[in-house]
C-alpha cells in the first residue's frame, strides 16, 4: 500500500508491506505534484499504478490536488474519525484534532501500550501531546525550529533567514549562532517543561520524538527516543486497525 503524508512543509510518499518497515520519499509539500510523481525512481511508477493510495494531512487544498492527479481507482477512502474510538480522550472539538497528531499518538499508544509517554512531533510546528493510562490527555503546540527562524528573519531588519541546524555551544559569538541556539533551547526547554509537569502526575513518563527537527531536540535535551516513521506507522494503523 501507499501512504501519502501531506505536511505544511514536506510531503511524505511512503510504500510499505507491513506498516512497520517504510520506503519513503520525502518531497516540498508546494511542488508541483506532476513533477513529484516524474520524479520518482523506479518501482514507484508501478506501485501507484496497482496498490491501494490512502491520502492524509493537515493541508486539504493540496491532499485535493494530489487527489486530481492520482488514478481515482486506487485511492481509497478511510475514516479519520476512527481515532476517537481507538484512544478514548477529550479533544474539543474532537474534529480539530491534526491529522498529524492522530498518527503519532495512535502509533504511541499502540506501539508502546503499557508506557506513559510524552510524543513530540517536531515540524513546522511542534506538537507535545500527553498519553498516560491509555488515554490522550491533551497537549501544546508551539512554533517549530524553522517556523521561528523565519519569523525572526522576516520581521526583523537585519537578522538572516537560517535553516535548523546543529550547533554545538551553548552561547553563540555569531548572530547565526545566536539564533540557531536560541529556537533550539527555548524548544528544547518548552519539551522539558511539559516532561516535568506530566511527571508530577505519571513519575515514569517517558519521550518520544519524532519529526524533521526531532534529532536537533534530541541533541538539546540529551535524553527521548526517536521514532522516525512514527506517523507513517499511525496513519497505517488508522487505514487498517478494526
Amino acid at each position: 500500500m501507499i501512504l501519502i503524508a501531506i505536511g505544511n512543509t514536506h510531503t511524505q510518499i511512503a510504500h510499505t508491506e507491513d506498516g512497520r518497515n517504510f520506503r519513503v520519499e520525502r518531497r516540498p509539500s508546494g511542488a508541483a505534484i506532476a513533477e513529484i510523481l516524474a520524479g520518482l525512481p523506479s518501482p514507484w511508477s508501478s506501485w501507484l499504478a496497482e496498490e491501494p493510495i490512502y491520502l492524509g494531512g493537515v493541508v486539504p487544498e493540496r491532499e485535493a490536488l494530489w487527489r486530481a492527479c492520482l488514478a481515482s481507482g486506487q485511492i481509497r477512502d478511510w475514516d479519520a474519525e476512527r481515532f476517537h474510538a481507538l484512544l478514548p480522550n477529550a479533544y474539543e472539538p474532537p474534529q480539530s484534532l491534526g491529522f498529524d497528531r492522530r498518527c503519532c499518538l495512535l502509533a504511541a499508544a499502540r506501539d508502546w501500550p503499557d508506557r506513559n509517554l510524552l510524543v513530540v512531533d517536531a515540524g513546522t510546528a511542534i506538537t507535545l501531546d500527553l498519553l498516560a493510562d491509555g488515554r490522550f490527555h491533551g497537549g501544546r503546540i508551539l512554533p517549530g525550529l524553522g517556523l521561528s527562524l523565519r519569523a525572526l528573519a522576516q520581521h526583523t531588519a537585519q537578522l538572516p533567514t537560517l535553516s535548523p541546524q546543529s550547533c554545538a555551544v551553548d552561547f553563540g559569538n555569531s548572530t547565526e549562532e545566536c539564533l540557531l541556539l536560541g529556537v533550539t533551547a527555548g524548544a528544547a526547554a518548552a519539551v522539558d517543561a511539559a516532561l516535568r509537569d506530566g511527571r508530577r502526575r505519571y513519575p515514569d513518563l517517558g519521550l518520544l520524538l519524532t519529526g524533521g527537527d526531532a534529532p536537533l531536540l534530541q541533541a538539546r535535551l540529551g535524553q527521548g527516543e526517536l521514532v522516525p516513521n512514527l506517523l507513517l506507522r499511525g496513519f497505517f494503523l488508522l487505514t487498517s486497525v478494526t
